[in-house]
């Protein structure tokens, strides 16, 4: 490997820690547009992911760049053998829009489609979740691990929902079957945090369907080397691109959610 990712973790670091104050500074007076429909997105994301690229370009000038305010095809950054910069400059822009502080600054650095650093941000409340491929992950600097929860209906359970779910959509019916087999299911807004939590323990496993690439590539670093199951829903390889993923704290608790969500 032909980079030093103590030395780009730095980076990393020092990209979200701009991107944390500039989302700080503009809480309280981010103008709001819609992408679509109930898809947010804010001034203060542009401007977050505006000083994230600039952070990393100083160092890495000659890395692809994939931000979720870009407008650029995912397509165009999957497979090949280039180091890929993958970010949400603002996880959770509905919470944010509604000075609900649950929302992150998501940075992930990949090379042919593996993961190999995350950083996830809480600018709110200054947690500064991290992880390189192999090193095990931490909270300001603090070893994160998994609760190691065994059963269902011992679990705090997450759960993301697309901005486009009706009735009829499949994660309706699998949040219908987790909120009664789980001990408590929570929706909370951010999947980089959500991701980061079960890797701390706070919630035991977390499912999504349609998510992007930038949403869970950092956070899903992070669970994984705190010592989370890292799964598709069927329960096999975990593919960032896919849009789907499972977290969980124990495989036994990955096997039940695989049969619950399996509607």
């Amino acid at each position: 490997m032909d980079l030093n990712l103590e030395e780009a973790m730095l980076v990393a670091k020092n990209a979200s820690h701009r991107a944390s104050i500039i989302l700080r500074n503009m809480l309280l007076t981010a103008s709001v547009r819609e992408k679509a429909p109930k898809d947010l997105v804010t001034d203060a994301d542009v401007a977050a992911q505006a000083a994230i690229e600039a952070t990393i370009r100083e160092s890495f000038a000659n890395h692809r760049f994939l931000g979720e305010e870009s407008g650029a095809s995912i397509c165009d950054y999957r497979g090949g053998n280039e180091w890929t910069w993958v970010v949400d400059p603002l996880d959770g822009t509905m919470n944010y829009v509604h000075k609900l502080p649950s929302f992150a600054v998501s940075i992930a650095l990949m090379k042919s489609d593996r993961i190999v650093l995350g950083v996830v941000e809480d600018p709110m409340s200054g947690e500064v979740y991290s992880a390189i491929r192999g090193n095990g992950a931490s909270v300001n600097d603090v070893p994160l691990r998994v609760s190691g929860c065994q059963f269902l209906d011992q679990a705090m359970v997450a759960a993301s929902f697309p901005p486009q779910v009706t009735k009829e959509s499949p994660e309706v019916k699998q949040f219908l079957e987790v909120l009664v087999r789980s001990q408590s299911l929570r929706r909370l807004g951010s999947a980089a945090l959500n991701l980061c939590y079960v890797g701390q323990g706070r919630l035991d496993a977390y499912w999504a369907n349609r998510l992007k690439p930038w949403d869970v590539a950092a956070g899903s670093l992070i669970a994984s080397e705190a010592g989370a199951i890292l799964t598709n829903l069927a329960g096999n390889e975990f593919d960032p691109w896919s849009g789907e993923v499972l977290v969980s704290a124990s495989q036994a608790l990955s096997d039940e959610m695989q049969i619950s969500i399996r509607v």
